[in-house]
């Protein structure tokens, strides 16, 4: 197993006036927690110790962490804290409490939240280039739109906004972020209401190590477990006390690669649920593994338009997604607030476009088709949810690149080997295959569309 990813230390200004908080909606394309809600903050950098203050509030704290606590609010939000205490504008400072990111995440935080007590109301005006949004929001109101599915938001920002609401005088929360027992169960994240991510240990293509299962469904309409993959018996029975805490009432494959579906199947037959998927999916399955694979399991085909289930009261409606893979299939609420792509892009990685599931034609497509459909959150197989289409524009962008560089190859008559070794230099060794299957993909789009 790969190292984990280093631990930056930040600290986070969580700014009140009465029942109000300040809060930021990150810039979407940013790489850490891409649209998500937040407060002003961030990380430590070195030139931030050796420096004390003598200052009410501020004295009794780490030096470097008030260093760089004062530091970004004034970056971002053009306030200086030292001066607002010594001028009376600041009631109360205090640390609410520490989160640490797990350590399956590609970028891991250790952050420090500091609670700034205001004597009025602070007009901030924050930095564009890291917020696409922010403004005072009264913490009933903030509630409210999380609890509708409207909010994109990590546990630690939740966890401050809930006890703020529940308690307005707290000055102390203590740990913030999520907690498990990583030798008996699989972390379960709720980056958006109702939605349950469950990221398993797979047999994925590195970065990634890990492919993530979801728990979505009203209890009421039926809780559908989506794409169940651990890597091995041990990682099965984490999965297995992880679900303990819901009722599974079907399973749903988004498509046939191993580390969507293994275990699945014993999944299926220890929950005593269906199993639900493309016709073009179960066939693949079947034809690798047997038809024993599903022997005394119901299996059910879904098709585009099928309503899964409900979500906070909102069909759950199947679409088609092909490209990465033929079957692939993708959920989203009628209403759009998110949207589940499986593969279709990756928040770890590149997505490989591969013979003979894979048409780079019917990739741009659906790129294209979700894009125009404009959900208001992505949520990928590998990596973390991510807020509006601009990941997915991306993607779209780098493929068409990708495509005039192996264009460009072709032309001036270099071979596959020699366009892999000019355009994919930089890349992990281990990629270097699934690199390779990407230009033959490209090669087969631009010879069918009359090109080569």
């Amino acid at each position: 197993m790969k190292k984990s990813a280093k631990i930056h230390m930040s600290v986070a200004a969580v700014f009140t006036y009465q029942n109000s908080v300040f809060i930021i909606r990150r810039q979407p394309y940013l790489l850490a927690f891409p649209g998500y809600h937040s407060f002003p903050g961030g990380k430590v950098d070195k030139d931030d110790s050796g420096f004390s203050f003598h200052t009410q509030f501020l004295e009794k704290y780490d030096p470097t962490l008030m260093r760089a606590l004062c530091r970004e609010i004034k970056e971002e939000v053009h306030f200086d804290l030292e001066e607002a205490i010594q001028s009376n504008v600041v009631s109360d400072f205090s640390e609410l409490g520490v989160a640490i990111g797990p350590p399956f995440l590609p970028h891991r935080f250790h952050t420090h939240f500091f609670r700034v007590q205001l004597k009025s109301r602070i007009d901030f005006t924050m930095d564009s280039s890291e917020a696409e949004w922010s403004g005072w929001q009264a913490l009933r109101d903030c509630m409210e739109q999380y609890y509708q599915g409207e909010v994109l938001i990590a546990l630690p920002t939740w966890n401050v906004i809930k006890a703020l609401a529940e308690k307005p005088d707290v000055r102390k929360l203590g740990m913030l972020h999520v907690e498990y027992d990583p030798e008996a169960e699989v972390p379960c994240l709720e980056f958006v209401h109702k939605m349950f991510q469950i990221p398993v240990l797979s047999h994925t293509l590195p970065p990634a190590e890990r492919t993530n299962a979801f728990i979505i469904g009203d209890p009421s309409d039926g809780s559908y477990l989506i794409d169940p993959s651990p890597s091995s018996e041990k990682e099965l029975k984490r999965l297995l006390q992880t679900l303990a805490a819901f009722e599974i009432t079907g399973i749903f494959l988004t498509h046939h690669h191993p580390d969507h579906h293994e275990f699945s199947n014993q999944l299926a037959e220890l929950l005593k649920v269906p199993v639900q998927m493309s016709n073009d999916t179960y066939h693949r399955i079947v034809s690798k593994h047997g038809a024993v694979y599903f022997k005394d399991l119901e299996v059910q085909i879904a098709h585009e338009g099928d309503i899964l289930t409900r979500w906070l009261g909102k069909d759950i409606r199947v679409y088609e997604i092909p490209g990465h893979d033929e079957g692939q299939l993708g959920l989203a609420p009628v209403s759009m607030e998110w949207f589940l792509v499986g593969d279709l892009i990756q928040g770890i990685g590149t997505v490989v476009i591969g013979q003979p599931e894979g048409n780079m034609a019917k990739y741009f497509v659906t790129l294209e088709r979700i894009i125009r459909l404009d959900p208001k959150v992505i949520i990928p197989s590998h990596g973390i949810p991510m807020r509006t289409t601009t990941r997915l524009k991306a993607a779209l962008k780098h493929r068409k690149m990708r495509e005039n560089q192996v264009l460009q190859c072709y032309q001036d008559g270099k071979t596959k080997d020699q366009t892999l070794a000019e355009i994919y230099h930089d890349i992990d060794p281990r990629l270097l295959p699934a690199a390779m299957k990407n230009i033959e993909s490209h090669l087969i789009k631009l010879k069918e569309e009359q090109r080569l």
